[in-house]
């Protein structure tokens, strides 16, 4: 018999209601909220005025603290039959990755990321969430993050692109647990 929790994590691209949608459940449910870190990541605000000279930081720094956060519950909560609802899902560092990172840069970050991804805890259920970019971009402009007053329209785009390629089934880049 299984003893362990109950894991929900929502994903989708920036602005799509993650949290929003993450926060609904935990008050239904009654589970912990595991809550994306993104302000304490001190390259984001470079990162968004020079993706190209700030994204390998960037990236590394959400995947050092994603994998501690998720240890941390698999550790604290989940072994303890505890459920958790989650504001993100790991695969968005490679989806990110991908769109930031050059070539050489992205073989050499998916390679990190199998290892230290392969023993984490995987979600039970996983919530895609998806939007057009003008709502997207309505959202974050809503929200008036300091980092976020730059973000590019093309970006988020290709990030929407990007998750739909992660989410599509058929998707060779299908690389869930």
């Amino acid at each position: 018999m299984n003893n362990r929790g109950i894991f929900i994590a929502v994903e989708g691209p920036i602005g799509v209601g993650k949290t929003t949608l993450a926060n609904i459940l935990n008050q239904h449910f009654g589970y912990t909220l595991l809550r994306e870190t993104v302000e304490e990541n001190p390259f984001l605000s470079k990162f968004y005025t020079d993706i190209k000279e700030y994204a390998l930081q960037t990236e590394a720094f959400f995947l050092f603290n994603r994998f501690k956060q998720l240890e941390d519950t698999e550790k604290n909560v989940l072994s303890k039959s505890k459920g958790v609802v989650s504001d993100y899902h790991i695969i968005k560092n490679l989806i990110f990755a991908g769109i930031t990172l050059d070539k050489m840069q992205f073989h050499r970050y998916k390679q990190v990321y199998n290892i230290f991804v392969n023993d984490l805890p995987q979600p039970d259920i996983i919530i895609y969430l998806n939007s057009n970019t003008d709502v997207l971009m309505k959202r974050i402009a809503m929200r008036d993050r300091s980092f976020e007053r730059q973000m590019d329209r093309n970006y988020i785009d290709g990030l929407r692109t990007e998750y739909k390629y992660y989410f599509n089934p058929l998707s060779i880049k299908h690389n869930f647990m």
